[in-house]
């Protein structure tokens, strides 16, 4: 799914308003001249439009993208897996450097790699939900949203035990649902500091090279381990980068942090 239709619906939304501001106004006996209705028109719809598909726009609710760690450190998450055998391959690279990480899973992928989320846990490393299949949620009802979600979660704890605790959005697009959602479901709504767009395959030295650029203290990177829904993912330059990554903060005396560590810490600061 393309934003097309969302950018449709919020245009559509905004036309509407500003038409009803424009009745109102009428009703009241305001003469205003067309063009400031449709200014008022664009406006609107730019703010919805942000809102929707900037992570960081506060609009629907706040969403972190980076954290507050008592000492050094960042976050390294990894998007839509667990896909095999690339997740496996992480999790050695994270093993080697005694690293842990986020996995942002998908519950349809979830269910057919419940041993690969299990080693995910044990070595340290924390599951989080990222909904069933990707699927963008802007133009979702606060119920479908919901229900994505719980379904998610639902399918980690069966493979784990454990219940996630926080949610990242597909694409980071929202509505004003998806953070009362997450917060239903016992989730809170994280995104991200820097998107390496490693699922483009630019090659592990580009992967590393934008991955390093914005490694600092409480920095969040989107990485991934699957491509969306992608049935053959590709995420071998990944893993092929992951060691020089984690080498870097390692030289940079950063600590890696899962994110609810990271979130934890800077609710300890004052």
């Amino acid at each position: 799914m393309t934003a097309a239709p969302i950018v449709a619906v919020c245009m559509v939304l905004a036309a509407t308003a500003a038409a009803a501001i424009g009745v109102l106004a009428h009703m009241v006996g305001l003469a205003t001249p067309l063009r400031v209705w449709v200014v008022a028109g664009i406006a609107i719809d730019v703010v919805l439009l942000v809102a929707t598909f900037d992570r960081r726009a506060p609009l629907w609710g706040r969403v972190v993208t980076r954290g507050r760690a008592r000492t050094p450190a960042v976050a390294l998450t990894f998007d839509d897996g667990p896909t095999e055998p690339f997740t496996s391959q992480i999790l050695d690279v994270l093993r080697a450097f005694d690293a842990r990480a986020t996995f942002f899973v998908l519950g349809a992928r979830a269910v057919t790699a419940p041993a690969v989320l299990k080693r995910a846990r044990d070595e340290g490393h924390e599951l989080a939900n990222h909904t069933w299949d990707h699927q963008p949620l802007p133009l979702k009802s606060a119920g479908a949203i919901r229900g994505t979600i719980r379904r998610t979660s639902d399918a980690i704890e069966a493979a784990t035990g454990m219940r996630p605790r926080v949610f990242r959005a597909p694409f980071g697009w929202r509505n004003p649902w998806v953070n009362g959602a997450a917060r239903a479901e016992g989730c809170e709504a994280v995104a991200w500091s820097l998107g390496v767009h490693d699922t483009e395959r630019p090659g592990a030295a580009v992967i590393i090279a934008r991955s390093i650029a914005g490694l600092r203290n409480g920095a969040v990177l989107l990485l991934h381990d699957g491509r969306s829904f992608d049935p053959n993912p590709d995420a071998s330059q990944v893993v092929a980068a992951l060691p020089s990554i984690l080498r870097e903060a390692r030289r940079r005396g950063l600590r890696t942090l899962t994110m609810s560590e990271l979130l934890a810490e800077g609710r300890e600061r004052p």
